[in-house]
Parts: structure tokens; C-alpha cells; sequence
């Protein structure tokens, strides 16, 4: 299917909305997927939880808290059936870098509110076991 003359010119001039932007980026889906289900392994949400999300949001991937909104409903429908092994997976061909920037990402929302629960610590295993990053590479000082 071929764009529309509509669609290069929004691409042309950047005017993609946040929606768009993590639609088009697979592996940007998987890692706010992956960042709303750390904030989400206790079974509780944590204002300060949801204000580290909004916090990388904007900082790391510019989708502003204002924006985020539609990018987390976006995600709830796109990601329901979506498991944190499965968003890991797009990580694979990622550099290692970014693979240690997302478990730290994890790491802060998890600790956001001053209390990593054994559900968050078992995610941020599992995701640095299938991310191939050790604990010593993730403690690295960066």
C-alpha cells in the first residue's frame, strides 16, 4: 500500500503525533510496554511510578506528559496480549547500550517509590536475563 500524498508530507514535516511516532518504532512499543508493566508488577500504581514514566518519556523518548495519555491507551490496546518476555524479545538486535538504559529505566520506576517489590525485581531479572546483561554490567558506572 502506498502512502498518500497526505502522509509524506506529515512525515516530511515532522508533524508525526507521539502515537504515531511509537506505532512506527517497534522497539520504542516494546520498551514503553515494558515500562508500564514494571509500573504495573506490584499490582498497584504509584503517583511517583507514573511521574518516573513521564519523567523518561519526555527526557529519553520526547513524548511530552500531556502526549503520553494517548500513547498509554495506544499501548493498552496494542499491547494487551503483549507479554514483558515478548516486548524484550524486540530488544535482541538493539546495542547493548540501550539494552542497559531500558533496565535502568526499569530499575527507576520500580524504585519510584521507594520500594522494589519481588514481582518488579523478578521482571527486571528475567528482562536483563533475556537482554544478556549481567548485574555487574547493569551497576556499571555510566
Amino acid at each position: 500500500m502506498s502512502e498518500s500524498i497526505f502522509d509524506r508530507i506529515l512525515a516530511y514535516l515532522g508533524t508525526k503525533s507521539a502515537v504515531q511516532k511509537v506505532a512506527d518504532d517497534p522497539v520504542l512499543t516494546a520498551e514503553l510496554l515494558l515500562l508500564l508493566h514494571i509500573a504495573l508488577a506490584d499490582g498497584k500504581t504509584e503517583k511517583a511510578e507514573y511521574t518516573a514514566i513521564l519523567k523518561i518519556a519526555a527526557s529519553d523518548f520526547g513524548i511530552s506528559p500531556e502526549e503520553f495519555g494517548e500513547v498509554a491507551s495506544y499501548l493498552k490496546d496494542f499491547g494487551y496480549e503483549t507479554t514483558s518476555a515478548q516486548a524484550a524479545l524486540a530488544f535482541a538486535e538493539v546495542p547493548f547500550e540501550r539494552k542497559v538504559l531500558l533496565l535502568r529505566h526499569l530499575l527507576t520506576i520500580a524504585n519510584a517509590d521507594n520500594d522494589i517489590d519481588p514481582k518488579e525485581a523478578n521482571l527486571i531479572r528475567k528482562t536483563a536475563e533475556l537482554l544478556g546483561v549481567t548485574p555487574e554490567e547493569l551497576h556499571k558506572p555510566h
